[in-house]
């Protein structure tokens, strides 16, 4: 069951790009910053993990610190793990216009990064009630 949820996982991020706009987008929240979505139908879990594919749309564009090119949102694959309140970044993709539209910035691919905790009031802490709480 784990090869295919990981399959799963690898074929929305290869066809990434593309298919941003067929993504089920629900929005969470925003603040001055961003606003948060996370699309409901990409939810998988194993054991105490659940992982979701989740949109950071900027308001105000940022910069990628190695190319200073313009980002305006971020997609990407997180992985959370509920018991422990933490997560980890499995795959994200930068863009240079919002919404995941325009060119790719950067392409990161982070399978083994560590678990770092949930700060309240964060976008992964929405992300966190989301997908932990549907477990």
């Amino acid at each position: 069951m784990k090869t295919i949820q990981v399959f799963s996982i690898a074929t929305v991020l290869f066809f990434l790009p593309f298919s941003n706009s067929f993504a089920a987008w629900k929005e969470l929240g925003s603040n001055e910053m961003m606003v948060v979505y996370v699309d409901l139908d990409t939810i998988s879990g194993s054991g105490e993990k659940a992982q979701i594919l989740s949109m950071l749309d900027f308001k105000r564009a940022g910069m990628n610190p190695k190319s200073k090119l313009p980002v305006s949102s971020i997609i990407g694959i997180n992985e959370y793990n509920c018991p422990a309140i933490s997560y980890r970044p499995i795959e994200y993709k930068e863009f240079s216009g919002n919404k995941g539209s325009g060119k790719v910035v950067s392409d990161n691919k982070t399978p083994n990064s560590e678990y770092e905790p949930i700060v309240n009031e964060s976008w992964t802490a929405g992300v966190f009630n989301v997908v932990c709480m549907r477990k």
